[in-house]
């Protein structure tokens, strides 16, 4: 007989094991056990942790089983939402399908190269214009890969990201023009490979209109992958990927559903039993990626629920948090009516571009990924919470929702990481790829330091 193994085996009594919100390989009773256990043990502190929402269920699992001892540091008693989102490996198909198509390649490349030229002469730049003409113009030299090209666009972004009120321009004959080779590189190709469309491509939805505008107005992401992804938008990726990020999002809302089997209902009907039992418990939330959607989501469930108990308040810890400012400024009251005390964790800027989560074709972390595809936005460029360069305070990051947040939070509750060597105890952190936080050995000792010492 062939034995699951246990790795992949839920914990009754620390995971919360869901599917479309509502409980699978766990259940109420378990949860009612769990409570209890609880409970004998002294019932002071509770963490609960949220993985992010495009973890496929067993890497959820394993990470959960990696990190109880850690979690129950200090006599806490943890409890791991298992919620199987699992929709990245979908998510990472739609960008990786077209790493090697030729078509997508090439115009990838007349992309970039065209907007080089344009940066070169708009900046003045003759050490940009000499590399155009002579060395590594692509279409003189055979088309570059998608890596060797990411590495062509570096000395563009270094040099325009120095401009003052430089602008580039683009005729309406350049988009035209630009237009026809495009739709051009698919005649005569495979079929089953990329085609681009010109109904596609007409006005403001033209490709390299919005890479030039994006370019313009700071809402870029680099050259090489605002590029990408203006590509995939004109191929429809986009709608796939928002598509995704959103069913995610459901998994979320059905889990507070008002039914039994729901798993936040559930739990939050737990928690209010232990607040009555014991008004001094200690509640601390933690999440990662998408969780912390997960835990904005709680937190207002909780204030709306029992608003006759203002005195049940959490503690918040994010790392590399998945959710938008607008989302966390629509829920901002009652995340200051129920938090009292809030840290969060992320890549600098400098590492959130440094990798590929997608390799060999996207360029930046997961949280790019969502900003510039997953996320609704007329820039392709929302402003995510965990990604430091929407904390600058400045153009065109200024809406009230960035402004209102940052402000809230503050300097000294933001850790960036990789952090420096001589950090604070409960401020340290080595991650440098998005998905790396969790089980980071500083993010771990900092996780361990805060449950014990408190924040």
């Amino acid at each position: 007989m062939l034995h699951t193994p246990e790795s992949q085996v839920p914990n009754p009594f620390h995971d919360i094991d869901l599917k479309d919100g509502t409980f699978n390989k766990t259940s109420a009773k378990d949860l009612d056990a769990a409570f209890k256990r609880f409970g004998e043990g002294g019932g002071a502190h509770l963490c609960v942790f949220f993985h992010g929402g495009l973890v496929d269920y067993d890497s959820g699992l394993k990470c959960a089983h990696d990190l109880v001892e850690d979690y129950t540091s200090g006599s806490t008693y943890p409890f791991f939402f298992i919620w199987r989102s699992g929709l990245f490996q979908v998510l990472s198909d739609l960008i990786r399908h077209h790493e090697k198509d030729p078509v997508f390649v090439e115009a990838a490349n007349e992309s970039v190269y065209s907007a080089g030229v344009k940066i070169a002469a708009a900046l003045s730049d003759k050490r940009l214009e000499r590399r155009v003409r002579l060395k590594l113009k692509p279409l003189r030299r055979g088309v570059l890969t998608l890596r060797e090209l990411a590495a062509y666009a570096e000395p563009y972004d270094r040099a325009w990201e120095k401009r003052t009120d430089v602008q580039l321009d683009c005729t309406r004959l350049e988009l035209d023009q630009f237009t026809d080779r495009l739709v051009n590189l698919t005649r005569g190709r495979r079929r089953g490979g990329v085609k681009f469309e010109r109904e596609n491509f007409g006005g403001d939805d033209n490709p390299f209109s919005r890479i030039i505008r994006r370019l313009n107005t700071h809402h870029d992401h680099g050259l090489y992958t605002t590029t990408i992804e203006e590509l995939l938008i004109s191929l429809c990726v986009g709608k796939a990927a928002s598509s995704i990020w959103d069913e995610m999002k459901t998994y979320i809302d059905d889990a507070f559903a008002a039914k039994h089997d729901a798993g936040g209902t559930a739990f939050l009907d737990k928690l209010a039993e232990a607040w009555r039992k014991n008004p001094n418990l200690r509640v601390t939330l933690i999440g990662h990626s998408a969780g912390s959607i997960y835990v904005q989501r709680l937190i207002e469930e909780l204030d709306r629920r029992f608003p006759d108990s203002p005195d049940w308040k959490l503690e918040v810890l994010y790392m590399a948090p998945a959710i938008s400012f607008a989302r966390m400024y629509a829920g901002l009251e009652s995340f200051r009516r129920r938090v009292r005390a809030f840290r969060v964790f992320a890549l600098t800027k400098t590492a959130e571009r440094k990798y590929w989560e997608v390799r060999f074709i996207y360029k930046g972390s997961l949280l790019c990924i969502v900003s510039g595809l997953c996320e609704a936005d007329p820039d392709s460029d929302k402003p995510i919470l965990g990604m430091q360069r929407y904390w600058s305070c400045e153009p065109p990051y200024l809406g009230v929702d960035i402004l209102t947040i940052t402000d809230y939070i503050g300097s000294a509750r933001a850790v960036w990481s990789p952090t420096t060597k001589n950090a604070n105890p409960g401020y340290q952190c080595s991650a440098t790829v998005h998905g790396g936080f969790p089980l980071d050995s500083k993010m771990r000792g900092s996780a361990r330091y805060i449950l014990v010492n408190g924040f």
